[in-house]
Protein backbone atom coordinates (compact mmCIF):
# COMPACT_ATOMS: atom_id res chain seq x y z
CA UNK A 1 0.00 0.00 0.00
CA UNK A 2 2.97 2.03 1.10
CA UNK A 3 4.30 1.86 -2.79
CA UNK A 4 0.39 2.84 -4.49
CA UNK A 5 0.09 6.05 -1.83
CA UNK A 6 3.55 6.91 -3.11
CA UNK A 7 2.96 6.75 -7.05
CA UNK A 8 -0.56 8.74 -6.27
CA UNK A 9 1.41 11.38 -4.98
CA UNK A 10 4.49 11.13 -7.99
CA UNK A 11 1.77 11.50 -10.79
CA UNK A 12 0.56 14.53 -10.14
CA UNK A 13 -2.14 14.94 -13.46
CA UNK A 14 0.92 15.32 -16.03
CA UNK A 15 1.64 12.49 -18.50
CA UNK A 16 4.58 10.42 -17.47
CA UNK A 17 8.31 11.26 -19.43
CA UNK A 18 9.28 8.24 -21.12
CA UNK A 19 13.02 9.23 -19.99
CA UNK A 20 12.14 8.51 -16.70
CA UNK A 21 12.90 5.03 -16.63
CA UNK A 22 14.58 2.10 -14.48
CA UNK A 23 15.52 -1.07 -15.51
CA UNK A 24 15.13 -4.20 -12.83
CA UNK A 25 18.38 -6.20 -12.35
CA UNK A 26 17.20 -9.09 -14.36
CA UNK A 27 16.92 -7.29 -17.25
CA UNK A 28 13.41 -8.31 -17.51
CA UNK A 29 11.04 -5.02 -16.51
CA UNK A 30 11.57 -1.72 -17.52
CA UNK A 31 9.60 1.03 -15.53
CA UNK A 32 8.59 4.13 -16.40
CA UNK A 33 7.08 6.82 -14.14
CA UNK A 34 8.21 10.36 -12.31
CA UNK A 35 8.92 9.32 -9.21
CA UNK A 36 12.66 7.61 -9.23
CA UNK A 37 12.06 6.39 -5.97
CA UNK A 38 8.84 4.88 -6.82
CA UNK A 39 10.20 3.28 -10.11
CA UNK A 40 13.24 1.81 -7.78
CA UNK A 41 10.64 0.25 -5.14
CA UNK A 42 8.31 -1.52 -8.40
CA UNK A 43 11.64 -2.94 -9.94
CA UNK A 44 12.81 -4.44 -7.18
CA UNK A 45 8.76 -5.43 -6.06
CA UNK A 46 8.92 -7.47 -10.08
CA UNK A 47 12.01 -9.21 -9.47
CA UNK A 48 11.21 -10.35 -6.33
CA UNK A 49 7.82 -11.03 -7.61
CA UNK A 50 9.30 -13.34 -10.61
CA UNK A 51 11.80 -15.25 -8.29
CA UNK A 52 9.16 -16.22 -5.95
CA UNK A 53 7.06 -17.49 -8.90
CA UNK A 54 9.98 -19.12 -10.24
CA UNK A 55 10.81 -20.72 -6.92
CA UNK A 56 7.11 -22.15 -6.88
CA UNK A 57 7.10 -23.57 -10.01
CA UNK A 58 10.44 -25.23 -9.92
CA UNK A 59 11.19 -22.70 -13.34
CA UNK A 60 14.72 -21.75 -14.54
CA UNK A 61 15.15 -17.94 -15.37
CA UNK A 62 13.64 -17.35 -18.75
CA UNK A 63 12.70 -13.67 -19.56
CA UNK A 64 12.27 -13.56 -23.14
CA UNK A 65 10.30 -10.83 -23.70
CA UNK A 66 10.58 -7.29 -21.85
CA UNK A 67 7.85 -6.42 -19.57
CA UNK A 68 7.30 -2.49 -19.27
CA UNK A 69 5.46 -1.03 -16.58
CA UNK A 70 4.15 2.48 -17.13
CA UNK A 71 2.89 4.62 -14.38
CA UNK A 72 0.68 7.53 -15.17
CA UNK A 73 -1.94 9.33 -13.92
CA UNK A 74 -5.72 8.29 -15.12
CA UNK A 75 -7.73 10.97 -17.00
CA UNK A 76 -11.10 11.45 -15.67
CA UNK A 77 -12.83 12.22 -19.45
CA UNK A 78 -11.64 8.32 -20.60
CA UNK A 79 -12.76 5.29 -18.15
CA UNK A 80 -10.14 3.24 -18.59
CA UNK A 81 -9.83 0.07 -16.17
CA UNK A 82 -6.65 1.14 -13.68
CA UNK A 83 -4.31 -1.43 -15.16
CA UNK A 84 -4.07 -3.11 -18.52
CA UNK A 85 -1.87 -6.22 -19.33
CA UNK A 86 -0.99 -6.33 -23.49
CA UNK A 87 1.02 -9.02 -24.87
CA UNK A 88 1.94 -7.16 -28.34
CA UNK A 89 4.59 -7.59 -31.34
CA UNK A 90 6.82 -4.35 -31.74
CA UNK A 91 9.71 -3.91 -34.50
CA UNK A 92 12.23 -5.32 -32.16
CA UNK A 93 9.83 -7.91 -31.37
CA UNK A 94 7.23 -8.87 -28.99
CA UNK A 95 6.58 -7.35 -25.62
CA UNK A 96 4.58 -7.60 -22.52
CA UNK A 97 2.82 -3.74 -21.55
CA UNK A 98 1.16 -2.84 -17.97
CA UNK A 99 -0.17 0.08 -18.16
CA UNK A 100 -0.85 1.54 -14.42
CA UNK A 101 -3.28 4.75 -14.07
CA UNK A 102 -3.22 6.10 -10.76
CA UNK A 103 -6.77 7.09 -10.14
CA UNK A 104 -8.89 8.33 -7.01
CA UNK A 105 -9.36 4.98 -5.85
CA UNK A 106 -5.39 3.42 -5.38
CA UNK A 107 -6.86 -0.03 -3.77
CA UNK A 108 -7.99 -0.81 -7.13
CA UNK A 109 -4.72 -1.43 -8.04
CA UNK A 110 -2.95 -5.03 -6.86
CA UNK A 111 0.24 -4.59 -9.42
CA UNK A 112 1.35 -8.19 -8.31
CA UNK A 113 -1.78 -9.96 -9.82
CA UNK A 114 -0.38 -8.34 -13.11
CA UNK A 115 2.97 -9.34 -12.61
CA UNK A 116 2.35 -12.49 -12.43
CA UNK A 117 -0.13 -12.39 -15.34
CA UNK A 118 2.62 -11.23 -17.60
CA UNK A 119 5.18 -13.84 -16.53
CA UNK A 120 2.71 -16.37 -17.60
CA UNK A 121 2.23 -14.86 -20.53
CA UNK A 122 5.52 -14.97 -21.35
CA UNK A 123 6.02 -18.57 -20.22
CA UNK A 124 2.90 -19.28 -22.55
CA UNK A 125 4.20 -17.89 -25.49
CA UNK A 126 7.78 -16.94 -25.48
CA UNK A 127 9.02 -20.72 -27.75
CA UNK A 128 5.97 -19.83 -30.01
CA UNK A 129 5.61 -17.79 -33.11
CA UNK A 130 5.62 -13.70 -32.66
CA UNK A 131 1.95 -12.55 -32.81
CA UNK A 132 0.42 -10.93 -35.58
CA UNK A 133 -1.10 -7.35 -35.21
CA UNK A 134 -4.86 -8.56 -33.57
CA UNK A 135 -4.37 -11.29 -33.35
CA UNK A 136 -5.90 -13.05 -30.39
CA UNK A 137 -4.14 -14.43 -27.35
CA UNK A 138 -4.92 -16.20 -24.24
CA UNK A 139 -3.72 -16.36 -21.34
CA UNK A 140 -3.28 -18.50 -17.87
CA UNK A 141 -6.70 -19.27 -16.00
CA UNK A 142 -7.28 -16.82 -13.56
CA UNK A 143 -7.11 -19.64 -10.75
CA UNK A 144 -3.65 -20.07 -11.77
CA UNK A 145 -2.67 -16.21 -11.39
CA UNK A 146 -4.72 -16.40 -7.94
CA UNK A 147 -3.49 -19.71 -6.56
CA UNK A 148 0.10 -18.68 -7.05
CA UNK A 149 -0.63 -15.18 -5.23
CA UNK A 150 -2.06 -16.73 -2.13
CA UNK A 151 1.17 -19.38 -2.15
CA UNK A 152 3.37 -16.50 -1.96
CA UNK A 153 1.09 -14.68 0.59
CA UNK A 154 0.63 -17.59 2.81
CA UNK A 155 4.32 -19.48 2.35
CA UNK A 156 5.16 -18.23 5.64
CA UNK A 157 1.79 -18.51 8.21
CA UNK A 158 0.63 -21.52 5.87
CA UNK A 159 -2.71 -21.86 4.65
CA UNK A 160 -5.73 -20.84 7.17
CA UNK A 161 -7.85 -24.00 6.93
CA UNK A 162 -10.98 -22.00 8.73
CA UNK A 163 -11.94 -21.27 4.80
CA UNK A 164 -12.34 -25.06 4.06
CA UNK A 165 -13.82 -26.38 7.16
CA UNK A 166 -16.63 -23.60 6.25
CA UNK A 167 -16.67 -24.93 3.02
CA UNK A 168 -16.69 -28.75 3.82
CA UNK A 169 -18.95 -28.18 7.03
CA UNK A 170 -21.86 -26.20 5.38
CA UNK A 171 -21.94 -28.38 2.38
CA UNK A 172 -21.19 -25.40 0.18
CA UNK A 173 -18.52 -27.67 -1.75
CA UNK A 174 -18.11 -26.39 -5.25
CA UNK A 175 -18.18 -28.58 -8.10
CA UNK A 176 -15.00 -29.30 -9.60
CA UNK A 177 -16.22 -28.19 -13.66
CA UNK A 178 -18.32 -25.03 -12.49
CA UNK A 179 -14.97 -23.98 -9.95
CA UNK A 180 -12.84 -24.36 -13.60
CA UNK A 181 -15.14 -22.49 -15.56
CA UNK A 182 -17.26 -19.39 -13.49
CA UNK A 183 -15.00 -16.06 -13.64
CA UNK A 184 -14.07 -15.09 -10.03
CA UNK A 185 -16.15 -12.86 -7.98
CA UNK A 186 -14.22 -10.15 -6.32
CA UNK A 187 -11.65 -11.89 -5.14
CA UNK A 188 -10.33 -8.82 -3.42
CA UNK A 189 -13.11 -8.70 -1.16
CA UNK A 190 -14.71 -11.06 1.48
CA UNK A 191 -17.20 -12.54 -1.25
CA UNK A 192 -13.87 -13.67 -3.39
CA UNK A 193 -12.06 -15.84 -0.12
CA UNK A 194 -13.73 -18.89 -1.23
CA UNK A 195 -12.95 -18.55 -4.75
CA UNK A 196 -8.89 -17.12 -3.48
CA UNK A 197 -8.81 -20.67 -0.67
CA UNK A 198 -9.79 -22.89 -3.79
CA UNK A 199 -7.76 -21.78 -6.21
CA UNK A 200 -4.61 -21.91 -3.71
CA UNK A 201 -5.69 -25.65 -2.88
CA UNK A 202 -5.99 -27.06 -6.81
CA UNK A 203 -2.79 -24.85 -7.25
CA UNK A 204 -1.17 -26.79 -4.53
CA UNK A 205 -2.81 -30.40 -4.96
CA UNK A 206 -1.77 -29.93 -8.67
CA UNK A 207 2.09 -29.16 -7.83
CA UNK A 208 2.23 -31.95 -5.35
CA UNK A 209 1.22 -34.61 -7.58
CA UNK A 210 4.28 -36.69 -9.19
CA UNK A 211 5.90 -34.69 -11.40
CA UNK A 212 3.66 -32.05 -10.35
CA UNK A 213 5.77 -28.58 -11.22
CA UNK A 214 7.02 -30.44 -14.83
CA UNK A 215 2.95 -31.18 -15.55
CA UNK A 216 2.35 -27.61 -14.10
CA UNK A 217 4.60 -26.12 -16.32
CA UNK A 218 3.26 -28.00 -19.28
CA UNK A 219 0.18 -26.82 -18.81
CA UNK A 220 0.86 -23.16 -18.91
CA UNK A 221 2.92 -23.67 -22.36
CA UNK A 222 0.27 -25.98 -23.89
CA UNK A 223 -2.99 -24.15 -22.75
CA UNK A 224 -2.93 -21.38 -25.31
CA UNK A 225 -3.91 -24.30 -27.80
CA UNK A 226 -6.84 -26.08 -25.57
CA UNK A 227 -9.40 -23.64 -26.90
CA UNK A 228 -10.34 -22.74 -23.35
CA UNK A 229 -11.26 -26.32 -22.10
CA UNK A 230 -9.60 -26.38 -19.00
CA UNK A 231 -10.82 -29.65 -17.66
CA UNK A 232 -9.73 -31.26 -20.28
CA UNK A 233 -6.41 -29.62 -20.57
CA UNK A 234 -5.72 -30.96 -16.88
CA UNK A 235 -6.50 -34.06 -17.31
CA UNK A 236 -4.21 -34.54 -20.33
CA UNK A 237 -1.26 -32.56 -19.03
CA UNK A 238 -1.48 -34.73 -15.77
CA UNK A 239 -1.96 -38.37 -16.73
CA UNK A 240 -2.45 -39.63 -13.06
CA UNK A 241 -5.71 -37.57 -12.79
CA UNK A 242 -6.82 -38.66 -17.08
CA UNK A 243 -9.22 -41.63 -15.93
CA UNK A 244 -12.71 -40.02 -16.03
CA UNK A 245 -15.13 -36.93 -14.72
CA UNK A 246 -15.66 -38.29 -11.87
CA UNK A 247 -11.89 -39.56 -10.60
CA UNK A 248 -11.25 -35.67 -10.99
CA UNK A 249 -14.67 -34.76 -8.63
CA UNK A 250 -13.36 -37.40 -6.23
CA UNK A 251 -9.81 -35.71 -6.21
CA UNK A 252 -11.17 -32.30 -5.76
CA UNK A 253 -13.33 -33.56 -2.42
CA UNK A 254 -10.07 -35.46 -0.97
CA UNK A 255 -7.85 -31.85 -1.59
CA UNK A 256 -10.35 -29.94 0.09
CA UNK A 257 -11.05 -32.63 2.74
CA UNK A 258 -7.40 -32.25 3.72
CA UNK A 259 -6.54 -28.62 3.32
CA UNK A 260 -9.70 -28.53 6.18
CA UNK A 261 -7.68 -30.89 8.00
CA UNK A 262 -4.18 -29.43 8.12
CA UNK A 263 -4.89 -28.12 12.20
CA UNK A 264 -5.72 -31.34 12.97
CA UNK A 265 -2.38 -33.13 13.73
CA UNK A 266 -3.59 -35.85 16.36
CA UNK A 267 -6.22 -38.23 15.36
CA UNK A 268 -9.48 -39.77 16.24
CA UNK A 269 -9.36 -43.03 18.30
CA UNK A 270 -11.57 -46.08 17.19
CA UNK A 271 -14.25 -44.87 19.94
CA UNK A 272 -14.36 -41.09 18.73
CA UNK A 273 -14.07 -41.97 15.09
CA UNK A 274 -17.12 -44.34 15.18
CA UNK A 275 -18.99 -42.05 17.39
CA UNK A 276 -18.50 -39.59 14.63
CA UNK A 277 -19.42 -42.08 11.99
CA UNK A 278 -22.93 -42.62 13.78
CA UNK A 279 -23.83 -38.96 13.21
CA UNK A 280 -23.17 -38.99 9.73
CA UNK A 281 -25.50 -41.93 9.21
CA UNK A 282 -28.56 -40.11 10.09
CA UNK A 283 -29.21 -38.58 7.04
CA UNK A 284 -31.66 -35.65 7.85
CA UNK A 285 -33.30 -35.16 3.80
CA UNK A 286 -35.65 -32.14 2.87
CA UNK A 287 -39.51 -33.30 2.13
CA UNK A 288 -40.84 -30.40 0.44
CA UNK A 289 -40.03 -26.52 -0.94
CA UNK A 290 -41.18 -25.46 2.64
CA UNK A 291 -37.66 -27.09 3.85
CA UNK A 292 -39.41 -29.33 6.30
CA UNK A 293 -36.94 -32.29 6.75
CA UNK A 294 -37.29 -35.75 8.28
CA UNK A 295 -34.22 -38.16 9.24
CA UNK A 296 -33.50 -41.19 8.06
CA UNK A 297 -31.17 -44.25 8.79
CA UNK A 298 -28.55 -44.56 6.01
CA UNK A 299 -29.33 -48.34 6.26
CA UNK A 300 -33.11 -47.86 5.32
CA UNK A 301 -32.48 -46.50 2.25
CA UNK A 302 -35.38 -48.12 0.65
CA UNK A 303 -37.17 -45.43 2.66
CA UNK A 304 -35.81 -42.14 1.22
CA UNK A 305 -33.79 -43.24 -2.06
CA UNK A 306 -37.09 -42.00 -4.63
CA UNK A 307 -37.77 -38.17 -2.70
CA UNK A 308 -35.96 -35.46 -4.95
CA UNK A 309 -33.42 -34.39 -2.57
CA UNK A 310 -31.88 -37.51 -1.40
CA UNK A 311 -29.28 -37.05 -4.18
CA UNK A 312 -27.89 -34.03 -2.85
CA UNK A 313 -27.60 -35.46 0.80
CA UNK A 314 -25.87 -38.48 -0.35
CA UNK A 315 -23.33 -36.58 -2.17
CA UNK A 316 -23.24 -34.49 0.81
CA UNK A 317 -22.05 -37.74 2.74
CA UNK A 318 -19.72 -38.41 0.75
CA UNK A 319 -17.55 -35.38 1.37
CA UNK A 320 -18.38 -35.68 5.10
CA UNK A 321 -17.26 -39.08 4.65
CA UNK A 322 -14.06 -38.14 2.91
CA UNK A 323 -13.53 -35.28 5.67
CA UNK A 324 -13.57 -37.64 8.50
CA UNK A 325 -11.33 -40.30 6.80
CA UNK A 326 -8.76 -37.53 6.91
CA UNK A 327 -8.52 -37.74 10.94
CA UNK A 328 -10.07 -40.97 11.61
CA UNK A 329 -8.01 -43.42 12.98
CA UNK A 330 -6.27 -45.68 10.73
CA UNK A 331 -8.29 -48.95 11.56
CA UNK A 332 -11.18 -47.36 10.53
CA UNK A 333 -10.65 -46.23 7.24
CA UNK A 334 -11.54 -49.10 5.10
CA UNK A 335 -15.14 -48.22 6.91
CA UNK A 336 -15.37 -45.14 5.72
CA UNK A 337 -13.90 -46.02 2.62
CA UNK A 338 -16.72 -48.55 2.28
CA UNK A 339 -19.77 -46.13 3.00
CA UNK A 340 -18.77 -43.71 0.44
CA UNK A 341 -18.32 -46.08 -2.09
CA UNK A 342 -22.37 -47.40 -1.27
CA UNK A 343 -23.18 -43.54 -0.85
CA UNK A 344 -22.11 -43.30 -4.40
CA UNK A 345 -23.61 -46.22 -6.04
CA UNK A 346 -27.21 -44.62 -4.08
CA UNK A 347 -26.71 -41.38 -5.36
CA UNK A 348 -26.42 -43.52 -8.55
CA UNK A 349 -29.96 -45.06 -7.84
CA UNK A 350 -27.76 -48.34 -7.85
CA UNK A 351 -29.31 -50.65 -4.74
CA UNK A 352 -28.32 -54.21 -6.42
CA UNK A 353 -26.60 -55.68 -3.04
CA UNK A 354 -26.51 -53.00 -1.73
CA UNK A 355 -28.28 -54.23 1.69
CA UNK A 356 -26.02 -57.00 1.71
CA UNK A 357 -22.67 -54.87 1.91
CA UNK A 358 -24.50 -52.58 4.27
CA UNK A 359 -25.09 -55.56 6.62
CA UNK A 360 -21.35 -56.64 5.88
CA UNK A 361 -19.57 -53.35 6.82
CA UNK A 362 -22.22 -52.98 9.84
CA UNK A 363 -21.48 -56.03 11.46
CA UNK A 364 -16.97 -55.93 10.75
CA UNK A 365 -17.35 -52.37 12.27
CA UNK A 366 -18.70 -53.83 15.35
CA UNK A 367 -16.12 -56.39 15.59
CA UNK A 368 -14.27 -53.59 14.86
CA UNK A 369 -15.21 -51.69 17.92
CA UNK A 370 -15.46 -54.71 20.09
CA UNK A 371 -12.25 -56.35 19.67
CA UNK A 372 -10.51 -52.90 20.53
CA UNK A 373 -12.58 -52.34 23.58
CA UNK A 374 -11.63 -55.99 24.85
CA UNK A 375 -7.81 -55.38 24.05
CA UNK A 376 -7.87 -52.14 26.25
CA UNK A 377 -10.50 -53.98 29.06
CA UNK A 378 -7.47 -56.69 29.15
CA UNK A 379 -4.57 -54.23 29.14
CA UNK A 380 -6.21 -52.45 32.47
CA UNK A 381 -6.47 -56.02 33.56
CA UNK A 382 -3.39 -57.22 33.38
CA UNK A 383 -2.11 -54.10 34.82
CA UNK A 384 -3.54 -53.74 37.99
CA UNK A 385 -3.61 -57.55 38.85
CA UNK A 386 -0.97 -59.57 36.99
CA UNK A 387 1.67 -57.37 37.66
CA UNK A 388 3.83 -57.73 41.21
CA UNK A 389 5.80 -54.84 40.30
CA UNK A 390 7.88 -52.58 37.67
CA UNK A 391 9.51 -55.04 34.93
CA UNK A 392 11.99 -52.50 34.02
CA UNK A 393 11.40 -53.29 30.80
CA UNK A 394 10.64 -49.96 29.41
CA UNK A 395 12.83 -47.45 32.02
CA UNK A 396 15.57 -46.91 29.23
CA UNK A 397 12.89 -44.89 27.30
CA UNK A 398 11.11 -43.13 30.10
CA UNK A 399 14.50 -41.89 31.22
CA UNK A 400 14.96 -40.85 27.64
CA UNK A 401 11.41 -39.25 27.82
CA UNK A 402 11.80 -37.10 30.89
CA UNK A 403 13.69 -34.08 30.58
CA UNK A 404 16.69 -33.69 31.65
CA UNK A 405 17.93 -32.63 35.28
CA UNK A 406 19.79 -30.09 35.68
CA UNK A 407 22.62 -30.54 38.65
CA UNK A 408 24.06 -27.70 39.73
CA UNK A 409 27.74 -27.54 40.95
CA UNK A 410 28.20 -26.75 44.13
CA UNK A 411 28.41 -23.02 45.32
CA UNK A 412 31.83 -21.38 46.19
CA UNK A 413 32.08 -20.80 50.05
CA UNK A 414 33.38 -17.44 49.28
CA UNK A 415 30.19 -16.24 47.38
CA UNK A 416 27.96 -17.27 49.97
CA UNK A 417 30.01 -15.79 52.81
CA UNK A 418 29.92 -12.64 50.14
CA UNK A 419 26.05 -12.61 49.75
CA UNK A 420 25.51 -13.18 53.52
CA UNK A 421 27.50 -10.16 54.40
CA UNK A 422 25.45 -8.13 51.81
CA UNK A 423 22.37 -9.64 53.43
CA UNK A 424 23.34 -8.52 56.44
CA UNK A 425 24.39 -5.11 56.12
CA UNK A 426 21.79 -4.42 53.64
CA UNK A 427 18.79 -5.76 55.82
CA UNK A 428 15.98 -3.65 57.03
CA UNK A 429 16.67 -1.87 60.64
CA UNK A 430 14.69 -2.26 63.04
CA UNK A 431 13.36 0.86 65.39
CA UNK A 432 16.56 2.39 67.17
CA UNK A 433 19.05 -0.72 65.41
CA UNK A 434 22.60 0.65 64.06
CA UNK A 435 24.64 -1.00 61.46
CA UNK A 436 27.70 -2.98 62.52
CA UNK A 437 28.15 -5.54 65.10
CA UNK A 438 25.46 -5.61 67.69
CA UNK A 439 26.54 -5.20 71.37
CA UNK A 440 26.14 -7.72 73.97
CA UNK A 441 22.53 -6.39 75.36
CA UNK A 442 21.51 -3.77 73.17
CA UNK A 443 18.36 -4.25 70.15
CA UNK A 444 19.05 -6.67 67.69
CA UNK A 445 17.74 -6.83 64.30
Amino acid sequence: MFILLALLLATSGRAVDLRNRSTSSSGQFIVYCDDREVRSRVVSAADEIKADVLRVLHETDYGKFPIVITIEPADPDKPLPPVSVQLVNTIAGPKIDIVVRIGDDPAKIFLQRHIIRALLLDMAYRDRPAIKPNQPYTESPWWLVEGLIQILRRRDAGADSDVFKSIVNTDKLPAFEKFLAQPPVLLDTAAGTVDSACAMCLVEALISLPEGTRNLGRFIRKYPDSGGDILGSIASQFPTLNESPQSLAKWWTLQLARFSGNDRWQGLSIADSDTELTKLLTLDIVLDKNGRSQKYEFADFDKYLKLPATKLTLRTLQVKLTTLGTRASPHYRPILTEYELISSQLAAGKTKGIADRISAIEKYRATLVQRIGQITDYLNWYEATQTPGRSGAFDTYLRRAEPPKLTLPPPDPRIVDYLDTLEHDFSPLLPNALPGPTPNGAASR
